[in-house]
């Protein structure tokens, strides 16, 4: 019987950690439309592996460090799904400040494939500000493509 109890418990606990955890996300402004385009532009030319595009989508730092290990872009590039995916949704939403540190915003956003899922991070200086992206990465999910 005590069981029963803690199961419940636990389960009305997390229920609630859910709420708060929409709630913060809420509280947290979505991308500008500019944003969302640089964010979907970034990631299609991912997966076309159109890295010469790409490149003119980002600030000069990522440019950069990606110029010096293209390897890394390839390695994203290949792992993405070619097929088209089947839904598309921002699942977080995160706002950095520290001192002495540029600003982040990053959203990821889950692509839903046949087969696969797709956790992809694009980051910009601030909710509403530039669309030239400061950071992204990308997980896939599910069987090997």
């Amino acid at each position: 019987m005590k069981f029963k109890y803690a199961v419940l418990a636990s389960v009305l606990a997390l229920s609630g950690c859910d709420k708060l955890g929409q709630q913060a996300m809420n509280a947290i402004p979505d991308p500008s439309a500019q944003q969302a385009q640089a964010a979907q532009s970034a990631y299609d030319d991912l997966r076309a592996q159109n890295f010469e595009l790409l490149m003119t989508r980002l600030e000069p730092e990522l440019q950069a460090r990606f110029s010096a290990n293209e390897k890394e872009m390839h390695k994203f590039a290949r792992g993405l799904p070619k097929e088209n995916y089947k839904t598309k949704k921002i699942v977080a939403k995160n706002a950095v400040k520290a001192t002495g540190q540029p600003s982040k915003y990053t959203v990821t956003y889950e692509y839903g494939y046949d087969k696969n899922l797709v956790q992809y991070d694009v980051s910009f200086d601030k909710a509403g500000g530039s669309a030239k992206i400061r950071d992204l990465s990308v997980s896939v999910f599910g069987e090997k493509i």
